[in-house]
């Protein structure tokens, strides 16, 4: 089955004549796909409804319910009612015949009125896909669920009902620049073709293609990120929710014709992990700044990793401080390893054989030369004072490094630049006809396919401004001194 041009043809049947419902139709299609459901929040006549009826359309098991619910609904409203032949034969069963547990695709509207008499079989019919009808638990054809509301649920026993609903999407009426297009909209909804319908098989066959594909490594590292991001905001996410993110991701991936789940596939994180409305806003801002910024290769912490090295460089490239006693004098070894004195700027001490016990300092800049104060004879008493108006050095000799110190930092750094060589080659690789594969990508919206693609482009000229920083690091390290 080719996949992504007879996807793309369905996400065109279920946006035609929708103003500003691009979004919604797309999770919608990728719920049914998915074997997931979708909550729609949002005020009345905003086509939530229509929604799910042009969907069921794309299924060819055209069996479909709607039903409204009200705090008064009961289980016969949506599970059908009880059988009286049964009941004379002292069986519980339903009439399934047209409700929900024989349905594949269903609407329901005002979902947070149901009440503790439907709720725990709605809650198995939805996440297990089986209904108990009297004593037996019977498997039902359930593709997927779009659920209504214009409120959140309110009541501990409604949560559960509403983690069902991997997908959420907040609807409002349309924008005042639409309103021209809505009063003068003419359009007949067209049903697709029988045979561009999606049938059982090609149902599992798009879950299990996806199921085989892997997260790209980056991907892996974005969601590491983002679940610190909602810990910081306290934002709960269960581990079930993860598990079905990450299969949503990985569908998303396979309809879109890739071999891998990537960053691209996380424009759907924010869809799949709000709370509450206001919430999606801090989610997406977060996905604006993190779609094709890998958190592994961030430039700021690449800026941070460099700068560390600079500071280790400056470290070892430091000279040397000599040993002072208390009235300025240098403390220097003898042949024997005692300590002897010697004022600064006078000449070194001779062994025996007239070979001195240190090498002489050498002196920075200042208003006199070494040879000056040399010249001056006398006491220290005499030139304490010119000695002490002169800044102390603060690095006389260079320090020598043995070998395997040398060779250690050397090493670490080709790690580095190894690691940045090599994702910047991906990079590259991503950015080679980005902007025609974003235009084709399914379920990417345009906005943010033009925010990753200037991230990745800005991404990539300040990595290989870093990695020049690390290649200079690697000839200054090569460049100390080395012990004998």
């Amino acid at each position: 089955m080719v996949v992504k041009p007879r996807i793309a043809a369905l996400i065109n049947h279920l946006q035609q004549g929708l103003l500003e419902r691009d979004t919604p139709a797309r999770l919608a299609l990728l719920a049914a796909l998915s074997g997931e459901h979708l909550l729609l929040l949002g005020p009345p006549g905003t086509a939530k409804s229509e929604l799910a009826r042009r969907l069921h359309t794309l299924v060819d098991d055209g069996r479909y319910f709607e039903r409204r619910l009200t705090r008064f609904s009961v289980p016969e409203e949506l599970f059908g009612p009880l059988s009286i032949k049964a009941l004379e034969q002292d069986r519980y069963l339903r009439q399934t015949k047209g409700y929900l547990p024989e349905a594949a695709i269903a609407f329901i509207d005002e979902i947070f009125k149901a009440n503790s008499a439907i709720l725990n079989s709605l809650l198995t019919l939805l996440n297990e896909r089986q209904f108990d009808n009297g004593s037996e638990r019977v498997r039902v054809p359930l593709v997927s669920v779009i659920a209504a509301s214009n409120e959140l649920p309110d009541g501990a026993e409604l949560n559960a009902l509403y983690d069902r609903f991997l997908l959420r999407f907040q609807v409002a009426p349309i924008q005042d620049d639409s309103f021209t297009a809505l009063l003068t909209l003419n359009h007949d909804y067209q049903a697709p073709s029988p045979e561009q319908c999606l049938s059982r098989d090609d149902l599992s066959a798009i879950r299990d293609g996806a199921e085989q594909l892997q997260l790209a490594d980056a991907l892996i590292r974005l969601l590491h990120s983002l679940r610190a991001f909602l810990a910081e905001q306290d934002i709960p996410v269960s581990d079930r929710r993860w598990r079905k993110v990450v299969k949503l991701l990985k569908v998303s991936a396979f309809c879109n014709g890739e071999t891998e789940a990537g960053l691209f596939d996380a424009w759907l994180l924010p869809h799949c992990l709000w709370q509450q409305p206001e919430q999606f806003e801090q989610l997406n801002d977060w996905l604006h700044r993190h779609i094709a910024a890998d958190p592994g290769f961030s430039p700021e912490l690449i800026t941070e990793l460099v700068d560390s090295w600079q500071q280790r460089l400056e470290q070892d490239a430091d000279p040397v401080l000599p040993a002072l006693n208390e009235q300025g004098y240098q403390l220097y070894l003898d042949e024997q390893g005692q300590p002897v004195t010697e004022a600064r700027g006078q000449r070194p001490r001779r062994n025996a054989r007239g070979e001195p016990l240190f090498r002489q300092p050498r002196l920075p800049d200042a208003s006199f030369t070494a040879d000056e104060i040399r010249n001056l004879g006398g006491s220290l008493d005499q030139y304490q004072p010119l000695l002490e108006s002169y800044q102390r050095p603060t690095a006389l000799q260079p320090k020598a490094w043995p070998a395997t110190h040398i060779a250690s930092r050397l090493r670490q750094l080709d790690e580095r630049i190894d690691e940045l060589t090599h994702y910047l080659g991906w990079l590259g690789q991503q950015l080679n006809g980005l902007s025609e594969r974003l235009r084709q990508h399914l379920w990417l919206e345009q906005d943010l396919a033009t925010q990753a693609t200037r991230q990745l482009e800005r991404q990539q000229q300040q990595l290989q401004q870093q990695r020049e920083r690390l290649q200079q690091l690697h000839r200054d390290f090569a460049a100390l001194p080395v012990e004998d």
